[in-house]
């Protein structure tokens, strides 16, 4: 026995070395670097037939709660969760970052779509990410420093929601946040991990000893406290984003950012004035019976989801003569087809015209179905050929967008809804610490070369002012009456945008119930390879999609679906994914 556990502990050291040595070549854990190993078993689910809260961990999810049977809307539980998040989940997301929202207003029964995206600092050009002989910079390399971080803009965002459809007192909603923070939260087992796989939390003396680096990192069980973070859940309750944005806090990260020592920033005090999180217009699209309804531009999400889904829509899935590989190799061509419109066509809207509606249209869809061949695979996926004359000359984008990212889904007593999902982009962002939050790294999600090999310019490039894509999928889905039916959404970089679409799939295609839809194992395609979640439940999966013609690649896919769907006698079911931490709780 004690022979085993040394050999246990051996392999530990030699995993956890390989990547905390790691600096450039990321590729073994990228696109879900949250994720070290995949855990298919049980879901964590409730029902309840009044409200629905789900959350990437349990004392978020108790605070929600709290916050929707004092009378609060999901907006407001929704930000008391987002906070407590910050402490305890600070790899994923927090108010160092930004945010897609997606709000339904049972009242009106009106669906908002609020852009908290982070903008790229005015003085940011194309070849930011450059080394001189034209090269592309490595990611570490990127990352660790102020050179990507974008200025802040969650708590805008939440708090221009709030102002419209928050019941509560704007201060209450901080209470719990600022209770752990002040007398401690017990470190999870997941944070304790991920800390080891971090390489760039050592760039920063504040950063180090906070995760206490030199100690070996936090430990799972340890009380840990943060008074720098309470001071500043301080300020913001007082004084709103205005504390963010002009105030101490806001001179903080400007001087963390440009005093980087390795990689200084190139934010100047006007970006902070450019913060300006407004209502967009969601895209929506029918699929079979339902209405979907995803974030537009600068998310990828709404779009390529609906893409997806709308090519299958040219295929009947529920046919029962149809076996499991068939179904899920009809949706990786789906999926590689879509990917490849993403990675052409998307960007900040503000800077090209994303021709939505052409992308969505039915007999486009349709054209692009008919490229798929139910025994065989496409060997050169290509671009669709859009009418818009501004997309014909651009080049690919090949950018691998990181998941460090949480997901809230809530549904309210009075039946609102909120998709809400919240970034700081890799794990640990950018590894710098200030004020005793993380800024993050949404700056390299943008392309690192402004053209491709042909010299076509790439939609995504970076440029002054111009937010990154993302791949954030905040999902609202309605049924034919027009009743809210199901919350969703999940971290998992580009991946994303797959688990959202395939747990439609299992939920409308498949009828398999709320809470076994995440026990499948996760895949994907974004172009070229798919990719099967590693695990038992995936062998058999993959044999067969090889002998359709893919080439499959096997892969931790740590995906954080939050689902709530509610039943035909108006129960609701919230699942919380068993690969991370998170809960669900109703009543």
């Amino acid at each position: 026995m004690i022979l085993k556990i040394i050999i246990i502990c051996f392999i530990n050291i030699l995993f956890f070395s390989k990547f905390s040595i790691a600096t450039d070549d990321l590729d073994s854990f990228k696109s879900s670097p949250e994720g070290a190993t995949s855990n298919i078993g049980s879901s964590k689910n409730s029902i309840s037939n009044k409200y629905m809260v789900v959350t990437a961990d349990p004392r978020a999810t108790e605070s929600a709660k709290k916050i929707l049977d004092l009378g609060g809307t999901a907006i407001d539980a929704a930000i008391s969760a987002q906070l407590v998040l910050n402490l305890v989940e600070p790899q994923s997301s927090g108010i160092g970052g930004g945010a897609f929202i997606l709000y339904y207003d049972a009242k009106s029964k009106s669906i908002e779509a609020w852009d908290g995206r982070e903008r790229a600092p005015i003085n940011y050009s194309e070849d930011i990410f450059l080394r001189s002989d034209g090269k592309k910079k490595g990611f570490i390399e990127s990352v660790s420093g102020g050179l990507a971080v974008g200025v802040p803009s969650l708590v805008s965002v939440i708090e221009k929601v709030h102002n419209k459809h928050g019941k509560l007192p704007w201060g209450l909603l901080f209470e719990d946040a600022i209770n752990y923070s002040e007398q401690g939260f017990i470190v999870g087992k997941r944070l304790e991990r991920l800390i080891s796989l971090a390489p760039h939390l050592k760039n920063q003396e504040e950063s180090k000893v906070y995760f206490k680096l030199n100690e070996g990192g936090l430990k799972a069980g340890e009380l840990k406290i943060n008074n720098e973070f309470a001071f500043s859940l301080k300020a913001i309750r007082d004084s709103g984003s205005e504390a963010l944005l002009n105030g101490k806090l806001a001179e903080n990260i400007l001087s963390t950012v440009v005093n980087h020592p390795s990689n200084p920033g190139i934010m100047v005090k006007a970006d902070f004035e450019l913060v300006n999180p407004s209502i967009t217009e969601p895209v929506c699209g029918n699929y079979r019976k339902w209405r979907i309804c995803g974030m537009g531009p600068p998310s990828s999400g709404g779009i390529t989801v609906l893409q997806i889904l709308g090519i299958l829509n040219n295929f009947n899935l529920s046919d029962k003569n149809l076996d499991k590989s068939t179904i899920w190799h009809l949706f990786l061509e789906s999926s590689k087809l879509a990917y490849m419109d993403r990675a052409y066509y998307i960007a900040d809207s503000d800077f090209i015209t994303v021709p939505v509606e052409e992308m969505l249209d039915v007999r486009y869809l349709k054209e692009r179905s008919l490229l798929i061949n139910k025994n065989n695979t496409i060997k050169k996926p290509k671009k669709g050929e859009l009418k818009n004359h501004q997309t014909n000359y651009l080049g690919q984008d090949t950018t691998s967008e990181q998941s460090s990212t949480t997901h809230i889904s809530i549904i309210d007593h009075y039946g609102n809804g909120i998709a809400l999902t919240s970034s700081i982009e890799f794990m640990f962002g950018s590894g710098l610490m200030t004020s005793g939050f993380l800024l993050n790294n949404q700056m390299t999600d943008f392309s690192f070369y402004p053209a491709d090999k042909n010299g076509h310019l790439i939609a995504n490039r970076p440029e002054g002012k111009k937010k990154p894509r993302s791949s954030m999928s905040p999902t609202l889905v309605f049924d034919p009456k027009g009743d809210l039916k199901m919350v969703l959404g999940s971290p998992g970089g580009s991946q994303i945008i797959c688990y959202v679409a395939a747990s439609l799939i299992r939920l409308i295609d498949l009828n398999i119930s709320p809470e076994n839809v995440t026990q499948a194992p996760n895949l994907c395609n974004r172009g070229l390879k798919s990719f099967v979640e590693k695990g038992e439940k995936g062998d058999i999966l993959s044999s067969e999609l090889m002998s359709l013609g893919h080439e499959i690649i096997r892969k931790d896919m740590t995906s954080g679906l939050h689902i709530i769907y509610k039943d035909s006698k108006n129960y609701f079911h919230g699942v919380a994914d068993q690969r991370r931490e998170g809960s669900a709780a109703g009543n």
